[in-house]
């Protein structure tokens, strides 16, 4: 098994270095990011669609690499390396022409039911120590409900320098190390492909020089929540493990979803009421917010792993525990945001 190792870290350098290689060309010669006085406060047009580099090192590296060893095609990966182009497809599009909202999601539930009617779905639930096998219609609508509420949580939180594709590629690499403990030597090489595409374009994006744009938010968000479902049921992980992986992204939004319903505002109006950008606001640097938010996906990707080694249940209790404590943090910070004027009660 050393060479699986061997190959998988290979293959992860090559990916980060043509990564690196394709930013700078998109830097050069892609579109641009225009300030729109909402969401995009940059005060200059910036290079973005940063995803373009990352799906042209990740997926051919990946196709390559399903041929070299037996066992590694399968369709689910097929299936789920497909939708992923189209996600990509789709936000490249809408960096270029800014498409409505209504549409994309539209797509995105088409493009979640086609990869989970085709396999990348769990079919059970465990609830503490009971696991309930759910049948196929609950199996695809639910897997298809995470891939869009993932995917999206993914996009929303891509406002900051380097935060969104820094928790990403700490999400790539906790698959890639649950995937590896579990015997899913392709998954963790699969994972391990995105993790170096995500280091490369942290080389431009987390010094804020290249936007990763709709284009990456979306392949990447799309592609990560496929590898997780497939390893969890491959596996037999407890399904809590993907919301421990996402926990960063998870919290962060749907907290915000719920505080803004609570106080009667928008929740398809684009705002500044996200944690990461109350932050911000205070002064923090973007470097500082993206490190506190791998940080906090850290403790997600460690609770996974630690899942392994309690009882069916553990990644549960775990999940309950660090919500609990996000939730507390996230009331003290809009509380003291209200105080300090940085948002409106």
């Amino acid at each position: 098994m050393s060479g699986v190792y061997l190959f998988a870290a290979l293959i992860s350098v090559l990916a980060a270095v043509l990564t690196v290689g394709f930013g700078w060309l998109v830097m050069k010669h892609g579109p641009k990011d225009h300030p729109d006085g909402e969401r995009k406060t940059q005060s200059t047009a910036m290079p973005t669609s940063g995803g373009i580099a990352i799906f042209l090192a990740a997926i051919p590296v990946t196709l390559v690499s399903m041929f070299l060893f037996d066992g590694w095609l399968s369709l689910q990966i097929i299936v789920l390396l497909l939708a992923s182009a189209g996600m990509f497809l789709m936000g490249l599009w809408d960096d270029l022409v800014n498409l409505p909202a209504l549409p994309k999601l539209l797509v995105q539930v088409v493009l979640a039911l086609f990869v989970t009617w085709f396999g990348v779905r769990v079919s059970q639930f465990d609830l503490g120590r009971n696991v309930l096998e759910t049948g196929f219609l609950i199996a695809v609508l639910g897997s298809a409900t995470w891939f869009v509420v993932v995917t999206n949580a993914v996009n929303f939180m891509d406002g900051s320098d380097g935060l969104a594709m820094g928790a990403s590629a700490t999400i790539a690499g906790g698959i890639a190390l649950l995937a590896g403990l579990s015997g899913a030597y392709d998954l963790m090489a699969f994972a391990l492909i995105m993790f170096g595409a995500l280091i490369g374009h942290l080389v431009w994006n987390g010094r804020g020089k290249l936007f990763t744009g709709d284009s990456g938010a979306l392949f990447v968000g799309f592609y990560l929540a496929g590898l997780t479902l497939i390893l969890i049921e491959r596996t037999g992980l407890s399904v809590w493990v993907g919301p421990l992986l996402f926990i960063g992204f998870l919290a962060d939004v749907l907290l915000t979803l719920i505080w803004r319903y609570q106080h009667k505002r928008s929740l398809m109006k684009p705002h500044l009421e996200h944690v990461y950008q109350i932050m911000i606001r205070t002064g923090a640097s973007h470097a500082l917010v993206a490190w506190i938010y791998i940080w906090v996906t850290l403790h997600g990707v460690f609770v996974s792993g630690m899942s392994l080694l309690l009882p069916r249940g553990g990644a549960m209790a775990g999940f309950a525990a660090l919500i609990l404590i996000l939730y507390i943090l996230n009331r003290r910070i809009r509380g003291s945001a209200i105080r300090h004027g940085l948002i409106s009660p």
